[in-house]
């Protein structure tokens, strides 16, 4: 499971620019989603679509409740695959168990997931070559929202970097929190940036996000791809 560090000021880039020309997001589709949520955790489903909404990758996942709908699943997929429980009370730790490559390992896989932190359901997704990413925003109350991001390789169970910025992230911004979490994978600089400044641009199109976490993420030289999302909507200070 992948531990999210507590931030630091030392960790925290403090936005300087009024720069508002972000790349493109569908703000229709994110009224459709955040408009009427309610308090509280937005449905898995929704939270996926908001990633399409501002045009972040992700790759095909199926949540399963049972071992036929993961065997059914993973055949759709394809093997080798990765399996992550959901619990029932969402949080931001969920185990993940990497490059399952046969059925039977897929079966005492899900079996365990399912008997482990009061899982209700297990999260299969394609096993994909890279580095691990994640990135985040979190909202607090004297700096406002921050964009998140850290890189990790998938033995570890916190990021080995790990920044934030403040509204507006600008081009500048996020080169160099690309290059504080860059360290030795090899990544696209084009994609990683892109993708802090789109949750920036979200940030500002909707305001009630209370905190989101895009993991695993895994990132390469040519793409950055998210495999799960979770968000939290508050709309009352």
């Amino acid at each position: 499971m992948i531990r999210i560090p507590a931030l630091t000021s030392e960790e925290i880039i403090l936005g300087k620019s009024s720069e508002t020309a972000y790349p493109p997001i569908d703000k229709e589709i994110i009224e459709q989603l955040l408009g009427g949520a309610a308090d509280g955790a937005l449905p898995q489903e929704s939270a996926l679509r908001l990633l399409d909404a501002i045009g972040i990758s992700r790759e095909k996942t199926l949540v399963t409740c049972t071992i036929m709908e993961a065997k059914l699943a993973a055949i759709d997929i394809g093997y080798p695959i990765n399996m992550q429980g959901i619990s029932v009370h969402g949080g931001e730790e969920k185990e993940l168990v990497e490059n399952i490559t046969d059925e039977n390992t897929m079966r005492l896989e899900f079996k365990r997931l399912m008997l482990s932190s009061e899982a209700r359901s297990v999260l299969i997704s394609p096993a994909l070559s890279g580095a691990r990413a994640y990135f985040g925003i979190r909202r607090r109350a004297r700096l406002g929202h921050l964009v998140i991001c850290g890189t990790y390789a998938s033995s570890q169970s916190k990021p080995e970097a790990f920044t934030a910025c403040t509204l507006p992230v600008t081009k500048a911004e996020a080169r160099e929190m690309f290059a504080r979490v860059k360290g030795s994978f090899q990544l696209s600089e084009i994609i990683f940036t892109d993708t802090l400044r789109r949750l920036s641009a979200l940030c500002e199109a909707a305001p009630q996000i209370e905190s989101m976490d895009i993991m695993p993420v895994v990132a390469s030289a040519r793409n950055v791809v998210a495999l799960d999302a979770a968000v939290n909507v508050k709309t009352s200070n």
